[in-house]
């Protein structure tokens, strides 16, 4: 113990206590703030992250609505084309079909009346025109 210095036990330990305590807290400390610095970093960059991808689905159902606003534009002009062509091909088909006028309607409709009138005539016995032979 002759190496030792000559002051008090009690006086001399709690120096070297403090010193080391002061030690494990500035060690304990310096990790600490290491960790609070790295959480807020990581938190940064988290945000960040979150961020560009809110900004890319963003982005992206932007894209999306307008390319949907797009097929649906597309759709309708396609519907419409349709419509024409239908139209026009209605069109093309009533000029080259031989379709009869309201008159004519009514011109036949008078004569399949005459001839049911003569028709039943004939089948009930009375005078009407002899029947005419079978065209061969």
């Amino acid at each position: 113990m002759a190496d030792e210095p000559s002051t008090p036990s009690g006086a001399d330990r709690p120096g070297e206590q403090g010193e080391g305590t002061e030690r494990v807290r500035e060690v304990i400390r310096d990790g600490f703030y290491t960790m609070l610095g790295a959480a807020s970093w990581a938190f940064e960059k988290t945000d960040e992250m979150a961020n560009t991808w809110l900004r890319q689905g963003r982005a992206s159902g932007d894209e999306n609505r307008r390319r949907f606003d797009q097929l649906t534009a597309r759709t309708r002009r396609a519907g419409e084309d349709l419509g024409r062509r239908v139209q026009d091909s209605v069109r093309t088909a009533r000029s080259s079909m031989p379709l009869a006028s309201r008159e004519q309607v009514a011109n036949l409709e008078r004569q399949v009346a005459e001839l049911t009138r003569q028709i039943e005539s004939l089948k009930s016995g009375g005078s009407a025109m002899p029947p005419r032979p079978p065209v061969p």
